[in-house]
C-alpha cells in the first residue's frame, strides 16, 4: 500500500513538474517570440503574440484594445524607429489552468538614442486552442 501511495504521489509531482515547465516554457517561447519581432520590424509576427481582442494599457496613459489597434502601435513605431529589446522575468503566477500573470523588466533600447528604456510590463496570457496568447499587457516607464 505505501508503495502504491509513493507511486502516486511521484507521479503527481512528475506531472505537475512538468506541465510547469511546459507553461513556463511557452511563457517564454512568447518573449522570445516578440524579441524576435521587434528586433526585425515585424508586426504580423508581434500580432501572433497576442490575442485578437487584447487589449495594452501602454506607457503614454493610452489603451490599446484589438489586434487593429495594437497593429497600428507597431506599424507606426516601426515606421519611425529600429529597435532591440530585452526581458527580464520578475515573477509567473499560475491564477488558473489557463491563465498566467507574468511581470518583466522590459530594457528597450532605440537606435538613434542614447539611453536604454527601462519598462515595467505586467501580462496575462491565456491558453486558447493550445497556444499561450497576451491577453493584458500594462506598461510604465520605470520611475
Amino acid at each position: 500500500m505505501k508503495k502504491l501511495l509513493f507511486m502516486i504521489f511521484s507521479l503527481i509531482i512528475f506531472t505537475s513538474t512538468t506541465y510547469g515547465q511546459t507553461v513556463y516554457k511557452s511563457l517564454q517561447d512568447l518573449r522570445d517570440a516578440y524579441i524576435e519581432g521587434f528586433k526585425n520590424s515585424d508586426t504580423e509576427a508581434l500580432l501572433k503574440v497576442y490575442s485578437d481582442d487584447a487589449s495594452i494599457h501602454h506607457v503614454d496613459g493610452s489603451i490599446l484594445t484589438g489586434a487593429d489597434e495594437i497593429m497600428k502601435l507597431y506599424d507606426g513605431f516601426f515606421k519611425e524607429s529600429k529597435g532591440t529589446i530585452e526581458f527580464k522575468n520578475i515573477s509567473e503566477d499560475q491564477l488558473s489552468e489557463d491563465i498566467f500573470f507574468y511581470h518583466d523588466k522590459v530594457f528597450l533600447n532605440i537606435e538613434g538614442e542614447e539611453n536604454t528604456r527601462d519598462i515595467e510590463v505586467v501580462n496575462i496570457a491565456e491558453r486558447r486552442d493550445g497556444h499561450w496568447r497576451v491577453i493584458k499587457s500594462y506598461r510604465w516607464p520605470k520611475p
